[in-house]
C-alpha cells in the first residue's frame, strides 16, 4: 500500500484538476447558451426563405438558373465543418468519420472529393491520414461570423456556376437537442426546389433524394411533396416578376443553409464540450473519494504498526 503522504499528494493534483474541468463545464454552458441561441434565432428565418422560394417557384412555372443545374458529378466539393480546440468528447473524431464515409461513397462511384476543412483539429487528423486538403480554414471559433461564412459561401457559388466543381456537400454536426448532435452529410449544390425532388431521383436512381436545396445522406430519402391543391385563395402580383426575386433568393438560401451548418456545428462542439467536462468532474470526485478512503486505510494501518511496535518493545524491557 502507498504511503499516507503520497497519497495525499495525489488526491491534491486530482482536487486541482476538478477545479479545472468544473471551469471549463461552467464556460462551455455559457457559450452554449449564447450559440444555442443564435442558432434558434437563425432558423425562423431560414424556414420562412425556404417557404417562400416554393412559392415562388411554383409561381415562376419552367424557371432555370445556374445554381439549379443538375450535372453527372466527376469532382465535388466538401466542406468539412469541426473544431479548433479538443477536450470535448468524440466532437471533432465523429466529424473526421462522416466525413472519410462519405469519400469512401463517392470513390466507389468514381467521383474526385476536393475536401475543404475547418478546424484545427480536424486539419490535424486528415493530415494524419494523410488527406489531401484543399484548404484550411481555422477562423472560425464558437461564434462564427456571418461575414466569413459568406466569404467562403461565394466562392463555392461562384466555382459551380464556372462548372469547376459539380456538386457542394456540408459534413457537420447537426443540432437536434441537448441530449443529441449526429454527424451528417448534406448536399448543398445544385439546388432542387420544393417539389422538383423526384425529377432529380429519375435522373440519377442511385443518388440520395433531394429535398427543399438539402439532401440529407445519412437518412432514407424523403417522397416528393404532392404538387399544392388551388385553394381558390388570393392571387399574388410579384414586381419584379417572379423569375427575378427567385434569382436573388436562391444564393442567398445557399449562404444561410451554410451559415446555419456553421450554428449548428457550434452549438454542438459547446455541447460536447460541456457534457465531456462534466463527466470529467465527476470522475474526479469519485477519484477524490476513492483516494480519501485509501488514505484513511494507509494511516490507519501505520498507526496499528508503530502501536504493535511500541507494544513489542515494552514487553521486550519487562
Amino acid at each position: 500500500m502507498a504511503k499516507p503522504r503520497a497519497i495525499l499528494k495525489r488526491r491534491h493534483a486530482v482536487q486541482n484538476i476538478a477545479k479545472i474541468t468544473k471551469t471549463m463545464q461552467m464556460i462551455a454552458t455559457a457559450k452554449f447558451k449564447r450559440a444555442f441561441d443564435r442558432a434558434v434565432a437563425a432558423r425562423p428565418y431560414t424556414d420562412t426563405l425556404t417557404s417562400l422560394i416554393g412559392r415562388l417557384a411554383a409561381a415562376a412555372g419552367g424557371f432555370r438558373h445556374p445554381l439549379l443545374e443538375v450535372r453527372k458529378p466527376r469532382r465535388v466539393a466538401v466542406l468539412a465543418v469541426a473544431g479548433n480546440r479538443g477536450l470535448c468528447g468524440g466532437y471533432n473524431s465523429n466529424v473526421g468519420r462522416e466525413l472519410s464515409a462519405f469519400r469512401t461513397r463517392m470513390a466507389a462511384r468514381g467521383v474526385e472529393v476536393e475536401v475543404h476543412a475547418c478546424g484545427k483539429k480536424l486539419g490535424g487528423m486528415l493530415r494524419y491520414q494523410k488527406v489531401e486538403v484543399a484548404a484550411l480554414h481555422k477562423e472560425f471559433e464558437d461564434k462564427p461570423a456571418y461575414e466569413a461564412v459568406d466569404a467562403l459561401t461565394s466562392d463555392f457559388l461562384r466555382r459551380y456556376a464556372a462548372g469547376e466543381i459539380d456538386e457542394l456537400h456540408v459534413v457537420y454536426t447537426k443540432f437536434e437537442s441537448a441530449a443529441r448532435q449526429r454527424a451528417t452529410s448534406e448536399q448543398v449544390l445544385p439546388l432542387v426546389l420544393p417539389g422538383a425532388a423526384g425529377a432529380v431521383a429519375d435522373l440519377f436512381a442511385d443518388e440520395p433524394a433531394v429535398a427543399d436545396g438539402w439532401v440529407d445522406e445519412g437518412e432514407a430519402p424523403a417522397p416528393a411533396p404532392a404538387p399544392a391543391a388551388d385553394t381558390g385563395g388570393p392571387q399574388v402580383i410579384f414586381e419584379p416578376d417572379a423569375a427575378a426575386i427567385l434569382g436573388e433568393l436562391l444564393p442567398r438560401s445557399v449562404r444561410m443553409h451554410v451559415f446555419q451548418a456553421f450554428l449548428d456545428a457550434a452549438v454542438s462542439e459547446q455541447t460536447a464540450r460541456m457534457v465531456a467536462m462534466k463527466a470529467a468532474t465527476d470522475n474526479a470526485r469519485d477519484m477524490i473519494k476513492s483516494l480519501t478512503m485509501l488514505y484513511n486505510r494507509s494511516r490507519q494501518t501505520l498507526i496499528t504498526t508503530e502501536l504493535s511496535e511500541i507494544m513489542g518493545g515494552a514487553a521486550a524491557l519487562e
